[in-house]
């Protein structure tokens, strides 16, 4: 009972703090995620404060980067999305403030991203999508290609 306990304590602190796996909805970010991955998501990347900053292989959002952050219309729904822009980088409709990141999905004609909402406050990012774990095609089996493949 004490090890079935500690085995559950010990994979939601996982879930929480460390990794996480979720699995993409729809096509915004085709072609470098498609719906049907099931990505591993970085929880503990971007968190540079605390006491273990300094051994921890922490950093800030830089463009380039995938991030999985609660949605601003609707902050139970979370999102993957491509940072495209970091404070001070200009974007249409002016620069990034400090503070905040600009996301947008890699298929722009599909994506309701920065362009629809705005700049996204940096404390809602949750994570960095790195890698991919499995992929199916919903209604039509796995991917194999996609399996353990890299987030890029």
């Amino acid at each position: 009972m004490r090890a079935a306990l500690a085995a559950v304590l010990a994979a939601l602190f996982c879930r929480a703090f460390v990794l996480e796996i979720r699995v993409v909805a729809g096509d915004s970010m085709t072609p470098a995620l498609l719906a049907g991955d099931r990505v591993l998501v970085d929880r503990l990347v971007y968190r540079g404060a605390g006491a273990l900053a300094g051994l921890l292989p922490v950093r800030d959002v830089r463009p380039g980067d995938v991030v999985l952050f609660h949605s601003p219309e609707d902050r139970r729904t979370a999102l993957l999305k491509r940072c495209v822009g970091v404070p001070g980088d200009s974007v249409p409709g002016g620069s990034i403030p400090a503070g905040a990141l600009y996301l947008v999905g890699d298929r722009r004609q599909d994506s309701r991203d920065s362009r629809a909402f705005g700049p996204v406050a940096r404390g809602a990012v949750i994570g960095r999508a790195v890698a991919v774990l499995g992929s199916f095609a919903p209604g039509d089996g796995p991917r194999w290609s996609r399996f353990l493949s890299s987030v890029e």
